[in-house]
């Protein structure tokens, strides 16, 4: 075997095992007790597909207090409750502020825009769409770890 082979063979395994501790990674918890709310302006919608299909929303939103990452739901559902966002549109989101993946992330409960409300988890706190799995930031979506930047 040569060493550009062996090399290869290496960067495979670091790949393989880089890919397992993604997969291997659990969902954001939520904790009722720990709510905030926030108040402030949409500065970018971003949007992650997972590897079935499923389109998870995110938000960096810009607040009195800095930038959020915040973690909303799957598009299908934000769009079946006839809701959608836009950049420079002003929230006011109730969630609980978390750490994902060693990143600061908001997970929302409740965002309001224009008097009209989203509601995306229960009083408790469960997802108020029907996930297989609640993905790996709660975003709803079961994406790799996908940093941005915002969320440090």
């Amino acid at each position: 075997m040569t060493r550009s082979g062996i090399s290869r063979g290496f960067a495979v395994t670091l790949w393989l095992a880089a890919s397992a501790g993604i997969l291997a990674q659990t969902g954001a918890t939520y904790d009722p007790g720990a709510e905030v709310t926030v108040t402030g302006t949409i500065k970018h919608v971003v949007s992650f597909t997972a590897p079935d299909g499923s389109v998870g929303v995110h938000l960096d939103f810009t607040t009195p207090d800095g930038m959020l990452n915040v973690h909303v739901a799957p598009a299908l559902y934000i769009g079946m409750q006839n809701f959608w966002f836009f950049a420079d549109d002003q929230l006011e989101i109730v969630g609980v502020k978390s750490v994902v993946d060693g990143n600061k992330a908001f997970i929302v409960r409740t965002l309001k825009k224009d008097g009209k409300a989203l509601n995306v988890r229960s009083a408790d706190g469960k997802p108020a769409w029907t996930p297989a799995s609640e993905g790996t930031d709660g975003c709803g979506v079961a994406h790799p770890a996908l940093p941005r930047g915002t969320e440090l």
